[in-house]
């Protein structure tokens, strides 16, 4: 929950460091389909590319953050395998957004193009229409629900858990978030989709207030 940098070639048990050198020339082997981040990596010419299996990331006049995915085996075991695509560019605040595939769950990096300075999500987040707020959010029978609210009103931007679940009528104990996080205006967010728990209510309601850093359930 705090902003660093690489340190040992590792962050977060992921490959990665900063060269001492400029980024980025063309892409080669984006891969295909829904593993590809070859979309977004053609809107950010000269700042992002890949080679193959490693995310290059422009950090600074000429500075490269190299991101290496470890799916190798048996080199890479399970608890190794990282799987890095760029997923947005926030310009608003000159940050990558890097989706980060572990075996069974994921995670997300925010990588601030300034200095490389990195700060872990538990999934890449959705801005605020601002963009002065953002949330991320993995419910699922696996992890439960894990939920996390940036405040970008402060520098460096500050994350949070969010703890506590709605206690409107039928949201029980065993009860999951839908799976999307929508903001409604610059306060409010609602979740949309299907709850993974197949007994869940789908007209419950699921809105959060979010204010100053603070946020509450409403019902």
């Amino acid at each position: 929950m705090k902003w660093r940098l690489p340190s040992s070639g590792l962050m977060d048990g992921a490959k990665a460091v900063i060269d001492n050198e400029p980024c980025c020339g063309p892409s080669r082997g984006a891969g295909k389909g829904e593993d590809s981040d070859a979309a977004i990596l053609a809107t950010v010419p000269g700042m992002a590319s890949r080679d193959g299996g490693t995310l290059r990331l422009k950090i600074g006049k000429d500075h490269t953050y190299r991101l290496t995915d470890c799916t190798d085996q048996p080199a890479c075991g399970a608890d190794d395998t990282r799987v890095h695509r760029l997923v947005a560019w926030w310009p608003q605040h000159r940050l990558y957004i890097v989706s980060v595939g572990l075996y069974e769950e994921g995670a997300a990096y925010l990588i601030a193009e300034r200095d490389g300075q990195t700060l872990m999500t538990v999934a890449p987040p959705v801005l605020s229409p601002s963009g002065r707020q953002a949330i991320a959010l993995v419910s699922n029978m696996m992890s439960g629900v894990d939920l996390e609210i940036l405040d970008f009103t402060r520098d460096p931007p500050v994350l949070a858990k969010v703890t506590t679940l709605p206690a409107c009528a039928g949201f029980g104990p065993d009860s999951l978030l839908r799976p999307t996080p929508v903001w409604i205006d610059e306060q409010q967010v609602v979740f949309k989709g299907v709850s993974a728990m197949t007994g869940d209510d789908p007209n419950t309601k699921q809105l959060l207030r979010i204010e100053g850093g603070k946020a509450e359930w409403e019902c």
